[in-house]
């Protein structure tokens, strides 16, 4: 992947700022917390980038089913067959 990620700060900062609130984070927990807010959003973003990634190869193929005519059962099925993690 030689993309760059950026995060646009104020979106990132506001919605922080909503959790922060919404939660009653002290203080002196800000900092912590929001390394851990910014950890778990890279963490999902390149997980969905991954399997999004997995999904272009798969899908692409000419005789593979595509995901709108999958029943929740085979898309839950071939959700368990791509998860490496």
């Amino acid at each position: 992947m030689n993309d760059r990620t950026l995060i646009d700060p104020q979106k990132f900062a506001l919605r922080f700022a909503q959790t922060a609130v919404a939660e009653g984070m002290k203080n002196d927990q800000l900092v912590h917390e929001a390394k851990k807010f910014l950890m778990g959003y890279l963490t999902a973003y390149y997980l969905v980038e991954d399997f999004n990634s997995i999904e272009r190869q798969n899908f692409g193929k000419a005789d593979a089913k595509k995901f709108e005519d999958m029943t929740f059962e085979e898309l839950l099925e071939r959700v368990k067959e791509l998860n490496k993690y």
